[in-house]
């Protein structure tokens, strides 16, 4: 997927990006591969726990054969799964607290907007609420108040679609 944006840098056809918008475009791309080789690694921690429950399930299946069912015989296997959840749980923290530090840093290329700033639902156009009531951009009446909570994207303020996952003003996941 690096190469998408890749392919988006040679393909674009209006005037060259600014600094900001490489600067995001390069952090957006660092999440991604970031986040791509950390879930490998967790679906490998997660491949290995059903091994060993399969391991598990086929001794205790024998041992119930035998008419000797004994824990005792596979609690090597139990210590090994709670050591790969251990893994897993690990993985999962230092991603979140990677891509928390990329989020930091796109906050600061890309500030909150200002109090009372919505985007238009025609457009995405930007106007502050109460200061207008048709969009600059394309004419729609915008509205006066603002929009249910949950429906704007939490990093751009971009009105979402219903069941919107990702937003469409900036691309943030929003689900």
């Amino acid at each position: 997927m690096s190469g998408f944006w890749s392919d988006i840098k040679s393909t674009f056809k209006g005037p060259e990006m600014d600094e900001t918008t490489k600067a995001v475009m390069d952090i957006e791309n660092k999440k991604h591969t970031i986040t791509q080789a950390s879930l490998g690694e967790q679906n490998m921690n997660r491949t290995r726990i059903n091994e060993l429950f399969r391991e598990v399930g086929e001794a205790v299946y024998a041992m119930h054969n035998e008419g000797n069912v004994d824990i005792s015989k596979v609690a090597d296997k139990f210590e090994a799964v709670k050591e790969q959840n251990r893994q897993l749980e690990d993985k999962q923290t230092k991603l979140q607290e990677i891509l928390d530090r990329y989020d930091e840093e796109l906050l600061i290329l890309r500030p909150p907007p200002p109090e009372g700033q919505v985007f238009c639902p025609g457009c995405g156009s930007p106007y502050i609420l109460g200061q207008t009531q048709f969009c600059g951009g394309c004419g729609y009446r915008v509205p006066d108040t603002p929009p249910p909570a949950g429906t704007t994207c939490p990093g751009c303020n971009f009105m979402l679609a219903p069941g919107a996952a990702f937003c469409p003003g900036c691309g943030y996941k929003v689900s």
